[in-house]
C-alpha cells in the first residue's frame, strides 16, 4: 500500500498504525490521529472534519459505581473514572490495581442503570443521609465479602426490584427529588469530560426491564445534554412499548434520543419475537414505533454474542463464538430460541415488511461492554473482569465460582461500538449512530467499511477517492439501497484493516439473507476475500488460516493473515425481485483468549471447557435491498 494513498484516502486515521511492511511492534506503538484538512464546501467545528467521514472507536455501554449492582459489590468509582480511563489516563480498578488502555478511545457513553441511579454509592459516605437508610448497613457492611455482597444484592432485589413486578421500589431511594439531583450531577460530569475534536461523551443510561428473567434491557442515549428529563426506568414500566412512548414524548419536547437493545441472546426468545411484549402479533404501528426509537442493537458484549448460534446456523463454521448459557442472574439455562439472535431478526424483518409494510428489525449493529467495574475492559491481554469481587482477578475468573452465578469462563471482554462520522463531536457521533453507519467488534479496533451499489465502474476499495465514489454511486452500511432500475446485480466494495494491537485478518465474509417468492427465508455466507493463497475447496469451504498461538506462553505471531483485506464483490445469486440484506463479518487469525492469559499468570493450563484461542471479529451494520 502506498503512503500517498493513505494520506488522501478516508483511512488517513489508520496511517499511523497500519502498513503492510511494518513490524508488529511498530504498528502497535502508533496512535491514530485525525486528519487536519477541513473541506472547503462544508464547515466543520473541529480541525479533524472530513466530509467523507472518519472511523471512530468507542463504547456505548458501561457501568460504574453509580449502578446499584456495582455499588453493592463495593464499587465506589463513578463516571469520572470511566471517562478518564477511556481517554487514556491511568486510573484505579475497584480491586486497587492501576490500569491504562494501550490506546485511548474516541468516545464514551456511561450507561448506569436508571433504577436507583447513583443512590446506593452514597451510602458509603457517612455524612450522607442515605448512609442511615435501613438497607445501608448490609450494603456497606458487606465490604469485599463476595457472599455477603451477594446476599445484600438479592435482598435488595427481592424487596424492591422483582422482575415480575410484584414489588415496589423503595420510596426514599426512588424519590423524584433525589432522582433529579443525581441525574443533574450525572449530566454535569458527562459534560465536564466532553472535548470536541478529541474525546466525545454522550449522556446515556440503561433501562433494565427483565420480566420473568427474560432480558429486555435497552441503553438510552441523548444527542444533547441540555434540559434532559429524568430517566424512564423499569420502575415506570417493564414494557418496551412504554419506553418508546416516553421517548416519543421527549422527542416532541425537542430532545433527540435513541435506544439500543442488548443481550437478545439472554432474552429466551423475547427480544426479537414476532409478537409484542403483551403477546400480540406485531402491527404496523408497533413496527414504526420500534424503528423510530431503536435504530441499533448490540451484537456482542461481555455476556456473549447475539449474532447467531450453532443451533440456529448449523452450517456457519464461525457461529459458535463467545456463547453465554446462563441468565443474567440466578440459576437456570437460557433457552436457545430464534428470537434471541440478530441474524434471525434481520431475516424475520423481511417477512414482516412484506406482510405489514414495515420492518421492525432493520437494525444497525454496535458492540457493547456491560462491564460493571467502571473500566473499559476490551483487550484480551489486559482483561480485568466483568464484575468487581466476582471476577476482578485471574483467580476469581478461573478458580472461584459464586453460587448461582455463571462460570466466569463464559465472560468475554467488552466489545466496541464504532462509527463513520465527519468529526469527533457529540453531534457527529450521535448522527452516525442514528443513521446506522456503525460497526461492532469483539474488542479489537478493526476498521471496517462497505458500500453497496449497482456499478462502481473502475473504482476499487482503497483508491484515493473510493469513499467519495461509494457515497455518490451507492450507500454505506446501515442504509437502504436505491431502487434497482438498470437490471444490474448488487455490487459491494468492502474493506477491512487490522487493529493496532491485535491479530492479522483471516477473511472478510458477506452474510446475505433474502426472501424468495414463496415468502421463505434464506441465508448464505460468502467468503469474499482472504489472506494467503488458499483456495475454496470442493465443498465450498475456505481452509483455515492456520494458528500460531503458543497456549502455554499465551502468545502468537502475525506471520499469517493480512493487515488489510479489500475487494469488490458482485452478488452471484442476486434476484432483483427478492428483498435482501448484506452485512460484513471480518475474522481475525487465532489469538490467545483472555482466559489463556489468565492461566499463564496463574501457572495453570487454560480451562478445558472453553476455547483457549479466539478469532476476534467485526460486524458491519447491514445494507438493505428492497425491490419495492
Amino acid at each position: 500500500m502506498k503512503t500517498k494513498t493513505f494520506l488522501v484516502s478516508l483511512f488517513a486515521l489508520a496511517l499511523f498504525y497500519a502498513c503492510k511492511n511494518e513490524s508488529k511492534q511498530a504498528i502497535e506503538a502508533r496512535r491514530p490521529e485525525a486528519p487536519t484538512k477541513v473541506d472547503s464546501k462544508t464547515e466543520g467545528t473541529t480541525k479533524g472534519y472530513n466530509k467523507n467521514r472518519n472511523p471512530y472507536f468507542g463504547e456505548t455501554h458501561l457501568h460504574t459505581g453509580w449502578s446499584f449492582d456495582e455499588a453493592i459489590y463495593n464499587v465506589k468509582l463513578g463516571p469520572e473514572n470511566t471517562y478518564r480511563h477511556a481517554r487514556g489516563e491511568k486510573v484505579l480498578h475497584p480491586n486497587g490495581d492501576t490500569v491504562q488502555l494501550k490506546l485511548p478511545l474516541d468516545f464514551m457513553v456511561v450507561s448506569d442503570h436508571a433504577e436507583y441511579l447513583g443512590v446506593l454509592v452514597r451510602m458509603y459516605d457517612p455524612t450522607d443521609p442515605l448512609s442511615k437508610h435501613p438497607m445501608a448497613k448490609a450494603i456497606v457492611g458487606s465490604g469485599n465479602d463476595l457472599d455477603a455482597s451477594t446476599k445484600a444484592f438479592y435482598g435488595l432485589v427481592s424487596q424492591t426490584i422483582q422482575p415480575d413486578g410484584s414489588t415496589k421500589p423503595d420510596e426514599t431511594l426512588n424519590s423524584p427529588e433525589l432522582k433529579r439531583t443525581i441525574w443533574d450531577e450525572y449530566i454535569k460530569i458527562t459534560d465536564k469530560y466532553n472535548d470536541p475534536g478529541k474525546f466525545t461523551t454522550l449522556v446515556g443510561y440503561e433501562w433494565s426491564s427483565q420480566p420473568n428473567m427474560n432480558n429486555q434491557h435497552r441503553n438510552v442515549i441523548f444527542r444533547s445534554s441540555s434540559n434532559l428529563p429524568v430517566p424512564f426506568s423499569y420502575f415506570d414500566s417493564q414494557h418496551p412499548e412504554d419506553l418508546w412512548k416516553w421517548m416519543d414524548t421527549q422527542r416532541d419536547n425537542g430532545h433527540t434520543l435513541l435506544a439500543i437493545p442488548h443481550n437478545g441472546n439472554l432474552s429466551n426468545g423475547t427480544m426479537f419475537s414476532m409478537t409484542d411484549s403483551f403477546g400480540n402479533p406485531i402491527t404496523y404501528e408497533y413496527a414504526q414505533a420500534r424503528m423510530r426509537n431503536e435504530k441499533l442493537t448490540e451484537i456482542i458484549q461481555t455476556k456473549g454474542q447475539s449474532e447467531t448460534h450453532p443451533l440456529m446456523a448449523p452450517n456457519d463454521e464461525f457461529a459458535g463464538f463467545e456463547i453465554w448459557t446462563k441468565p443474567v442472574a440466578g440459576p437456570g439455562v437460557v433457552k436457545i430460541k430464534e428470537g434471541n439472535y440478530v441474524r434471525n431478526a434481520f431475516s424475520n424483518g423481511l417477512v414482516l415488511e412484506k406482510n405489514i409494510g414495515v420492518n421492525p428489525f432493520k437494525y444497525g449493529v454496535v458492540g457493547g461492554g456491560d462491564i460493571h467495574t467502571s473500566i473499559v475492559s476490551h483487550e484480551e491481554y489486559a482483561h480485568t473482569g466483568e464484575h468487581n469481587l466476582k471476577s476482578s482477578s485471574p483467580k476469581a475468573r478461573l478458580l472461584i465460582n459464586a453460587p448461582n452465578e455463571p462460570s466466569k469462563i463464559e465472560q468475554g471482554t467488552a466489545g466496541l461500538s464504532n462509527v463513520w462520522a465527519e468529526e469527533n463531536t457529540r453531534e457527529s457521533i450521535y448522527d452516525a449512530l442514528e443513521r446506522k453507519e456503525t460497526w461492532g467488534t469483539s474488542g479489537p479496533r478493526i476498521i471496517t467499511r462497505i458500500f453497496a451499489g449497482y456499478d462502481f465502474g473502475n473504482t476499487q476499495p482503497g483508491d484515493e477517492n473510493w469513499a467519495e465514489i461509494g457515497y455518490q454511486k451507492g450507500v454505506p452500511m446501515g442504509a437502504d439501497m436505491k431502487k434497482n432500475t438498470n437490471d444490474k446485480p448488487v455490487q459491494l466494495m468492502v474493506y477491512a484493516l487490522k487493529g493496532p494491537n491485535s491479530g492479522n485478518l483471516d477473511r472478510i465474509q458477506v452474510v446475505k439473507g433474502w426472501l424468495d417468492a414463496s415468502g421463505e427465508n434464506h441465508t448464505k455466507i460468502y467468503d469474499v476475500v482472504w489472506s494467503g493463497d488458499r483456495k475454496i475447496d470442493a465443498s465450498g469451504k475456505l481452509p483455515p488460516v492456520g494458528n500460531t498461538v503458543d497456549i502455554r506462553d499465551a502468545s502468537y505471531t502475525n506471520t499469517i493473515g493480512s493487515s488489510e483485506l479489500k475487494t469488490k464483490w458482485t452478488d452471484p445469486d442476486f434476484d432483483a425481485s427478492q428483498p435482501a440484506y448484506y452485512y460484513l463479518r471480518v475474522i481475525e487469525i487465532p489469538t490467545p483468549r483472555w482466559s489463556t492469559y489468565d492461566a499463564k499468570a496463574l501457572g495453570i493450563a487454560p480451562p478445558k471447557d472453553f476455547p483457549a484461542t479466539i478469532q476476534e471479529r467485526a460486524w458491519s451494520s447491514p445494507i438493505w435491498y428492497n425491490p419495492d
